[in-house]
C-alpha cells in the first residue's frame, strides 16, 4: 500500500457479495436497528477503522471505546487487490436502549440526591440533638438556680424525730434526741421547746410530743415497748414427801416493768416428783409482753417428819387494802422437838383486789431485794430463804412451834 501522503484514503464501503441477499430496511448485516421509531444511540455501531498490514491486505479492526467492550472486533479485509472481503464472523456491539439508559442515570441521580439529603439531614439532626442538650442543660442549671434560691432548707425546716424508749426506762434528756435541725448542727438547745406532758413511760403504747421553734409547733411520736425479759433469781425449795410446790416457790426474786408470772417449763412435774429424793426443776418468768426467761432450780423431797409447813391466812382488809396469806417451810434435823432448825424458806403475799392500790404498792416494791410482782393475779409476793432461825433467833422445833401458834400459823 503506497504511503504517499498526499493520496487520500480510500472509502471504504462494506458491500455484499452477489450471493447475498440485500440488507432490508429494518437491519444489515453489522447490527439492525429493530425498532426505528426508538431513539438509539448508533455509536455502538459505527465503528472506529484502524488498518493493519499483513501479506493478505489491510485488515480492518473496530476498537469501541463507547461500550468500552473487550478487545478488538476484526470487521473485513481489504486484500492487495483493493477488493473487500468482510468477515462473516464479526459480531457487532449491542445497540444502546436509551430510554433504559436515561432510566439509570435518573436512578443514579436520585441515589445520589438522596445520600446527599441523608447525611444533610444526618447533620442537621446532630445539629438539633446538640442544640436539645445544650437547651436542657441550660434548663436544668435554672431549674437547680431557682429551687436553691426557693426550696433550699432553713433553720425553720426543723424536724421532730421519732423515738423508741424501753418500758420503765427513763426518757432522753438531751434535746438532739427529739429533733433535728434545718440547717447544721444542734448548737443552741435552749431555742427549742419540747412537750412531753402525754408520755407516760410506765404504759406501752404510741405517744405524741410537740417541739416548739421561732413560733413553729410540729409533732413527734414516742413508742414505748417492752422487749426485755424479768430478771429472775431462783432457790432451792426442800419439802416433806407429802409436801406440795408450785412454780412461784422457787422464786428468789424476779424484776420486770411489766410484772412477772411463773411457770414450769414442764407442767407435769408437780405429778411427776412425788418420792423422796433430789430433782431439777427449770423455772419459766414470763412478762406480759410475752418476754421470757428461763432458770435452773433444785427440788429436794424429804421423808415426812422432818419437813414441816405452817401458814396463816389473814381476810381482805379495805384499810390495808389486800388479802394476806403467809407461811414457813422448815426443814429440821430430825423430827424431836430440841431438832434444830437447818433451813427454812419463809414467803409473804399480798393479794390486792383493787386495780389503784395494787398499782400504788407495785411502784413501791418493784425491784426492792425479795420482793415480786404478778399483774396478772395482783399479787406482791416477799419470799426469803436460806432461815436457820425463826422469830426471836429460835432455832429449836418446839421454841419455833411455840412461836408460830401464838402469831397465828397453823400447820399443815
Amino acid at each position: 500500500m503506497d504511503n504517499n501522503s498526499n493520496e487520500k484514503e480510500p472509502d471504504i464501503t462494506l458491500e455484499p457479495t452477489n450471493n447475498e441477499e440485500q440488507p432490508s430496511e429494518k437491519g444489515s448485516s453489522f447490527g439492525a436497528i429493530n425498532e426505528i421509531s426508538q431513539k438509539r444511540d448508533l455509536s455502538a455501531i459505527i465503528p472506529k477503522f484502524e488498518e493493519f498490514s499483513n501479506e493478505e491486505g489491510i485488515e480492518l479492526i473496530s476498537r469501541d471505546n463507547t461500550l468500552k467492550s473487550d478487545g478488538a472486533v476484526s470487521i473485513g479485509t481489504i486484500t492487495v487487490d483493493g477488493d473487500i472481503v468482510p468477515n462473516e464472523n464479526a459480531v457487532m456491539p449491542e445497540q444502546i436502549d436509551m430510554e433504559q439508559r436515561k432510566i439509570e442515570q435518573q436512578k443514579n441521580k436520585a441515589s445520589k440526591k438522596k445520600k446527599e439529603r441523608k447525611k444533610r439531614n444526618k447533620t442537621a439532626q446532630k445539629i438539633q440533638n446538640t442544640t436539645a442538650l445544650a437547651s436542657l442543660m441550660i434548663m436544668l442549671a435554672l431549674g437547680g438556680f431557682f429551687y436553691y434560691l426557693y426550696k433550699r432548707p432553713t433553720d425553720k425546716d426543723f424536724t421532730p424525730l421519732n423515738i423508741t424508749v424501753e418500758l420503765g426506762d427513763k426518757l432522753p434528756s438531751a434535746m438532739s434526741s427529739y429533733v433535728k435541725p434545718g440547717v447544721g448542727k444542734l448548737t443552741n438547745e435552749m431555742a427549742y421547746a419540747r412537750d412531753l406532758s402525754q408520755v407516760d413511760v410506765s404504759k406501752v403504747g404510741v405517744y405524741d410530743f410537740t417541739i416548739t421553734y421561732k413560733g413553729i409547733k410540729k409533732t413527734g411520736t414516742i413508742t414505748i415497748k417492752d422487749t426485755k425479759a424479768p430478771i429472775l433469781e431462783v432457790r432451792e425449795v426442800v419439802i416433806s414427801e407429802n409436801g406440795t410446790f408450785d412454780a412461784s416457790s422457787f422464786v428468789q426474786r424476779c424484776s420486770d416493768s411489766s410484772g412477772c408470772n411463773y411457770s414450769f417449763q414442764d407442767e407435769t412435774i408437780t405429778s411427776k416428783y412425788t418420792s423422796p429424793g433430789s430433782y431439777i426443776v427449770y423455772i419459766v418468768a414470763r412478762d406480759a409482753f410475752d418476754n421470757a426467761t428461763t432458770k435452773k432450780a433444785s427440788l429436794i423431797i424429804e421423808a415426812t417428819g422432818n419437813l414441816r409447813s405452817y401458814y396463816k391466812e389473814v381476810p381482805y382488809n379495805n384499810s390495808l387494802g389486800y388479802e394476806l396469806y403467809e407461811t414457813y417451810d422448815l426443814r429440821f434435823m430430825n423430827a424431836a422437838q430440841d431438832a434444830i432448825l437447818l433451813s427454812g424458806n419463809h414467803t409473804v403475799e399480798y393479794r390486792y383486789q383493787s386495780k389503784d392500790r395494787y398499782e400504788k404498792a407495785r411502784e413501791q416494791y418493784n425491784g426492792e431485794v425479795n420482793y415480786s410482782c404478778d399483774d396478772a393475779k395482783m399479787i406482791i409476793r416477799f419470799a426469803e430463804s436460806n432461815k436457820t432461825s425463826i422469830g426471836s433467833n429460835y432455832s429449836q422445833l418446839r421454841d419455833i412451834e411455840s412461836y408460830l401458834n401464838r402469831e397465828g400459823f397453823t400447820m399443815k
